[in-house]
């Protein structure tokens, strides 16, 4: 099994970087877990590569890293960062530390020094991205240049179906059947794939970038990077970059809580069914596999839980 090509950032030292190969080579030997985990782990691996100065050796790193410097390390990230990322920080944290252990980089296991951060399920309400907020997004892109026919066709794809980062970036030329217009959407995150019917704006703004702005490459991806050597779209952070940079071109102001992450636009989707269609279509349209993954949307239909309270003992009748 072999990790998909990943591009670290220009200004990982060559130590660092074979470090990183072998955590990944262990990620997924040893570890078992899946191809976009060992990515989005690296992402969190080399923010705490970061803390240090990027070492230009394994043996400064070894060096720089200690008891202290990993609690401070962790102090600072939980001040700046929201539960999820942190969460992420922890998790990838401790598996770099565990596989360092067994490395023998270190005499000691310090993946104990990291606290577990407990995120109860159904705990929180969904955040999401504003209607008249995605309204501007979708309308206020120039695409006049391959980068805004390519952004305004993915920004398209998750306002309109809801579907994660990943199964964009993962969307492929034969997933459109032009004939029946119908368009679809892998599975991600153990889920159900998603088949929809293509849209007229989404196959129209779909169409103007693979015909016009799409680069010749031998990738069957739809979405590549604008720069060669053209390649399928990274990483979730190249997605979410590219929306925070629209919005903020665009002068958007966000809610508190809300991300500028993918993910905002699905829960826009999702609030936006809850009542309209069935909970099963919901479920369905989301591509979650366990129907108790779809309940938390449950909280945003205002009306619904109106009518399912009790009323007050004592109160008006």
């Amino acid at each position: 099994m072999h990790l998909k090509p990943f591009r670290l950032p220009d200004d990982i030292p060559p130590s660092l970087r074979t470090l990183i190969e072998l955590f990944c080579s262990d990620a997924l030997r040893v570890r078992c877990v899946a191809e976009e985990t060992v990515n989005a782990e690296i992402l969190y691996l080399i923010r705490f590569f970061r803390h240090f100065g990027l070492p230009d050796s394994i043996d400064k790193l070894v060096c720089m890293v200690s008891p202290g410097s990993i609690s401070t390390f962790l102090v600072e990230y939980s001040e700046g960062n929201r539960p999820g990322s942190i969460r992420w920080m922890q998790v990838s944290l401790r598996s770099f530390l565990r596989f360092a252990y067994r490395l023998a980089l270190f005499d000691r296991d310090f993946s104990a020094l990291v606290p577990v951060q407990s995120i109860r399920r159904l705990g929180t309400v969904p955040r999401s991205f504003p209607d008249e907020c995605i309204a501007r997004l979708r309308s206020g892109i120039d695409r006049s240049s391959p980068a805004g026919l390519r952004d305004s066709a993915i920004i398209c794809l998750l306002a309109v179906y809801g579907v994660r980062g990943v199964q964009v970036r993962r969307l492929r030329l034969d997933d459109i059947d032009w004939r029946n217009e119908r368009i679809h959407f892998p599975t991600a995150k153990g889920g159900r794939p998603v088949e929809q019917h293509l849209m007229p704006e989404a196959g129209n703004l779909l169409s103007g970038y693979i015909r016009s702005a799409r680069p010749s490459s031998e990738h069957s991806e739809i979405f590549l990077t604008l720069r060669e050597p053209f390649r399928p779209l990274p990483n979730a952070a190249y997605l979410s970059e590219t929306i925070k940079r629209h919005i903020e071109r665009l002068g958007l102001v966000l809610p508190d809580g809300v991300s500028h992450g993918t993910h905002g636009f699905r829960h826009a989707f999702a609030s936006r069914m809850v009542g309209k269609v069935p909970f099963k279509d919901l479920v369905d349209q989301l591509g979650h596999r366990d129907p108790a993954s779809t309940l938390i949307y449950s909280k945003v239909d205002l009306d619904g839980l109106r009518q399912a309270a009790l009323p007050w003992p004592g109160g008006e009748q």
